[in-house]
């Protein structure tokens, strides 16, 4: 499947409370987000992250393992681009690492292979994005220096 498609698959999973293959973690939680692809919402997913990081000590490794936690990750990862996309007008395309080290050569120096760079997306008229970095960030470092709003702002 496309990174386009699974970014699609995903937003009308949640969008339509269907299951996923593997589970989605904090399912209950991001509902109550009202995630409706505006800034602030984008500011409801950093109170969200900071909320699991603080009450659950969670290791990177372990995390990574389980289906419903990528599921959750990915989600947020696609719902940040569309949310960009829609709140500027610009086009998103989304990226596999494969198909970002073809379209973007040498990229790989900058943003080598891990979940991070697993997805990744161009947006029309500002360039190359990583949402999950800063995702990951929030979720796993303590105090974080990103901000999923913040990061997505400099897209918008």
């Amino acid at each position: 499947m496309s990174p386009n498609d699974m970014s699609s698959k995903y937003l009308q999973a949640f969008a339509d409370d269907e299951a996923f293959p593997g589970g989605l973690a904090h399912r209950e939680a991001l509902q109550r987000l009202q995630l409706d692809f505006s800034r602030d919402s984008l500011d409801r997913i950093d109170t969200l992250l900071d909320g699991i990081r603080a009450s659950h000590r969670l290791n990177y490794g372990v995390f990574l393992n389980l289906q419903a936690n990528q599921n959750f990750l990915y989600l947020l990862c696609f719902y940040v681009g569309a949310t960009i996309a829609q709140c500027s007008g610009q086009a998103i395309e989304w990226l596999d690492y494969e198909q970002m080290r073809r379209r973007i050569p040498g990229n790989e120096a900058l943003f080598p292979r891990c979940f991070a760079t697993s997805i990744t997306c161009v947006l029309q008229n500002r360039g190359f994005f990583v949402p999950l970095s800063s995702i990951e960030e929030r979720l796993f470092k303590d105090p974080p220096e990103k901000s999923v709003r913040f990061s997505a702002e400099g897209f918008m």
